[in-house]
């Protein structure tokens, strides 16, 4: 039976919190998000926390590793104030916003975990796989709002 350390399980419970703060948050954004590729690639996202929480799970689970999950949205709480706060007032401001945070978030949770040693096969590269397809994600929904309000040559 494979173990991992305190540290790594510490921090893959913060990762799975974060997770379901973030498939929950960023479904109740979408629903008040009027432009349909927008809505659909926020939701696409929050279906993709979920699995990724899933995925990290179910490889923790196939090893008889289990973490205990929080059940929390202080962290979820603290990025709805802080995107009011940071919000620029341009058109859009409030998911610029959301999606500097929520990345930021990401990164640091997922980067704390590639750091650490990693005993369990092929779980490094489903992290960085994961890590790499919330970059994408963030990206397509810039552009997305960016597009949303005619504003496609401030990213040139």
């Amino acid at each position: 039976m494979q173990s991992i350390s305190e540290t790594l399980e510490e921090k893959l419970q913060v990762l799975l919190s974060y997770l379901g703060q973030v498939n929950a948050g960023f479904e109740s954004i979408a629903e008040d998000i009027d432009c349909t590729n927008l809505k659909t690639a926020i939701f696409a996202l929050s279906v993709e926390a979920k699995q990724y929480a899933e995925e990290i799970t179910d490889q923790l689970h196939e090893r008889n590793i289990f973490i205990p999950l929080a059940a929390t949205d202080q962290l979820w709480k603290k990025i709805e104030t802080d995107i009011h706060e940071q919000a620029e007032v341009a058109k859009g401001g409030e998911i610029a916003a959301l999606c500097n945070n929520c990345e930021s978030y990401f990164n640091k949770f997922y980067e704390d975990i590639l750091v650490e040693y990693l005993p369990l096969t092929n779980f490094k590269d489903i992290i960085t796989c994961q890590l790499y397809a919330v970059k994408c994600a963030f990206m397509k929904i810039r552009l997305l709002n960016k597009m949303r309000f005619n504003t496609l040559r401030e990213l040139v």
